[in-house]
């Protein structure tokens, strides 16, 4: 059995993350992969900081069908591969290599998004193809938005994501971010780490940040990560003339050292599949207030493991964060609750779970089990 991840990315999200913990876990567990992304992306990095076998494409929407050819010939190369892949451009690459190239392999398809697969007739067609094993989903919010363009839902399964959690192991509040913009023990510090992007919604973020600032003026904002919304996030903030006290960072690679220093996490997004980053947050035991999109409820319980309120409901997610940071008390259950929760959230669980799916897969398309 060998594993053909496939990945069309060209930047670091969270399903890139999402893959690079699978993929170092595989490696712990000696599951024989290899990756086939975008030359000079992240994952391209990753993978040869790593050591872990790599080849790359061009990545132009003319080059489907050379691609699909590359993805078959790195098939036929192997011992009876499995195509797991990891977003909708790889899927279309891979179904290609079946359909055009009678690539007869297995497919595994990874749905980390929470809306349904697109009305089309060729989205149909990659849907429900004879060639797709399984269909992993991220929560069972977005297994249920897949189930919908399906003719057989018994291929869908939900894995939710998983984390290392030795990466926030006994993690301290320094004073990264206090240092570099200022900020004196008074202020209060609240952040987000997502892609600047539509579905994460953070112009709710900041008007969230807007309404507590009128009461709370020593509170500071932190948007932590880049996007396509960058500058639109900027004007809004600027319109508001809250520049000071709303900070865009950009990207920091540093995450398991920053999160520590934050005294609350606050995740406005109107769409999610799951909101990886919040099991993040529950690692370094941060409160967390977060709207109820999508796969989200299934990590963040209400007033259990953290606070909820409705999408683009501003004066909601700031009435919860006034309510976390005003009671200490509910705020140490909030935490506590939440570290005990993630660690059912590992990487190394998600990883063994990829696992029984890839033999299940393996029996199915081969009829044999891989070798111990």
């Amino acid at each position: 059995m060998k594993i053909i991840h496939v990945s069309s990315a060209l930047s670091w999200r969270g399903g890139e993350q999402q893959i690079a913990y699978l993929l170092m876990e595989l490696a712990k567990q000696n599951i024989p992969q290899l990756v086939f992304c975008p030359e000079g992306s992240p994952l391209h990095s990753f993978c040869d900081k790593n050591a872990i076998a790599v080849k790359t494409y061009r990545k132009r929407s003319g080059l489907y069908l050379l691609n699909a050819l590359k993805l078959t010939l790195l098939c036929r190369r192997a011992e009876t591969p499995i195509l797991h892949v990891h977003d909708s451009h790889s899927h279309t690459v891979a179904f290609l290599s079946v359909a055009f190239f009678m690539n007869k392999v297995p497919i595994v398809i990874h749905r980390r998004v929470s809306f349904p697969a697109k009305k089309s007739f060729f989205s149909n067609i990659k849907y429900n193809h004879s060639a797709i094993t399984h269909i992993i989903c991220v929560s069972d919010h977005a297994r249920a938005q897949v189930n919908r363009r399906l003719l057989n839902t018994d291929k869908t399964v939900t894995i939710h994501d998983g984390i290392d959690l030795s990466r926030f192991k006994e993690k301290k509040a320094g004073n990264i971010l206090r240092n570099k913009y200022k900020l004196q023990s008074r202020h209060t510090l609240i952040g987000n780490i997502s892609a600047l992007t539509p579905e994460k919604d953070l112009i709710t973020f900041i008007d969230t940040a807007g309404i507590l600032l009128k009461k709370y003026p020593d509170f500071r904002f932190f948007i932590i990560g880049d996007g396509a919304q960058k500058q639109t996030i900027a004007d809004y903030i600027a319109a508001l003339k809250i520049e000071n006290e709303v900070i865009l960072t950009g990207f920091l690679n540093n995450i398991p050292d920053i999160l520590p220093e934050l005294d609350l996490f606050l995740f406005t997004s109107a769409n999610e599949g799951l909101g990886t980053t919040l099991l993040d947050a529950f690692a370094c035991k941060i409160p967390v207030v977060s709207t109820n999109a999508g796969g989200i409820p299934e990590i963040v319980k209400n007033n259990v493991t953290g606070m909820l309120a409705g999408v683009k409901q501003p004066s909601e997610l700031a009435e919860a964060v006034e309510r976390v940071l005003n009671n200490n008390e509910l705020k140490l259950r909030l935490v506590e609750n939440a570290f005990a929760a993630v660690q059912e959230f590992s990487a190394e669980i998600m990883a063994l779970k990829t696992i029984e799916i890839y033999k299940d897969s393996l029996l199915k398309n081969y009829g044999k089990q891989p070798k111990d």
